[in-house]
């Protein structure tokens, strides 16, 4: 007589698991569930908050800059010749010694974020789509030597274009640009809005153009990867190690719990970790193992009782763990 099975396994994970499963998922069906859940009206806050509102400082700073100057020129001129212009002067560098660092940070982080979020994205697909597509146009007839002068060129020919592109854009914006202020500016609001949206896309395209070509120039210029085909014997008598390389492990806090990216279709438990750590104390009570090295995520989500559970089973093999080498990856850090 057959046992009976439930209806449903609750050890087989809940419909909930797959929402950010790729295995279940198109990547088309999750940004249209992304979509879904984006609000308008906060979009339209934060594209105003981290967008609009930068690009119309970042766009009145020569304005204000050189009116400032203007204004200060003036007024030492109109001083006494020596006391005078001491005694604006001296203010001005005290401001300019306390003030200068909280705004050196500030330009820091913006400039780091511009190039997170505009240059390295841009440049990357760019990259990456040439060289598909030429690899692809030349599969099999490429050797590792030629390869990697195809990858050169196309690393260079994405720094060209993007270069191109800024310049383009830089060219259509700059006849609305202005950048000397003046008192008279301030008269036209609306035009002084636009004057400044235009200084602020001409700034960022301009650096987007010098960025992409640098960039590209760096990429192109540097040992392109390759494939490695065979290792170099060892000299005779030379020291060598033995490395037991793992990744990715991302150890689930419950018995029966589930990979974020998989969902119900990814590795149930941690039985593999504990399946694998068992095989390499095999190998290592044969042959000892000089190092045990986890690259990156160790845990699925950062989440305390990842950790846990990932020591507890590391626990089962001290042997192991005294020789273990972890680098944290962006899950360990709680995505």
């Amino acid at each position: 007589m057959e046992p009976i099975r439930p209806i449903l396994d609750p050890r087989a994970g809940d419909l909930e698991d797959d929402a950010s499963s790729t295995k279940r998922r198109s990547m088309l069906s999750l940004a249209g569930s992304l979509l879904a859940e984006i609000s308008p009206l906060k979009l339209l806050a934060a594209w105003l908050l981290l967008i609009g509102l930068p690009g119309l400082l970042l766009g009145a700073a020569p304005l204000i800059v050189t009116l400032w100057l203007a204004m200060v020129s003036r007024h030492a001129a109109s001083l006494l010749d020596g006391v005078g212009p001491a005694l604006v002067m001296v203010p001005l560098a005290a401001l300019a010694w306390f003030g200068w660092r909280p705004l050196l940070l500030l330009a820091e982080n913006s400039f780091w974020s511009l190039n997170a979020l505009a240059v390295q994205p841009f440049y990357i697909v760019s990259r990456e789509g040439l060289r598909h597509l030429t690899e692809g146009l030349l599969m099999g007839r490429l050797d590792e030597t030629r390869r990697a002068g195809l990858r050169a060129g196309t690393a260079a020919a994405a720094g060209l274009g993007i270069a191109a592109a800024g310049s383009f854009v830089l060219a259509l914006t700059w006849p609305a640009t202005r950048w000397i202020g003046t008192l008279d500016a301030l008269a036209a609001p609306r035009l002084l809005v636009m004057v400044l949206l235009a200084n602020g896309l001409a700034i960022i395209v301009g650096y987007f153009a010098v960025a992409g070509l640098i960039w590209g120039i760096a990429d192109a210029t540097m040992p392109q990867p390759r494939d490695v085909t065979a290792f170099a014997p060892a000299p005779a008598g030379a020291q060598h190690w033995r490395i037991a390389h793992l990744s990715d492990l991302h150890t689930v806090g419950e018995r029966y719990g589930f990979r974020v990216e998989s969902g119900r279709s990814g590795p149930r438990g941690n039985d593999r970790l504990r399946a694998t750590l068992a095989r390499l104390d095999a190998i290592h009570a044969a042959e000892p193992l000089d190092m045990v090295l986890i690259t990156g995520d160790l845990t699925d989500a950062g989440r305390s009782a990842e950790w846990a559970e990932f020591f507890a089973i590391l626990a089962d093999h001290p042997a192991l763990a005294a020789i273990v080498v972890a680098l944290p990856g962006n899950h360990d850090v709680n995505v």
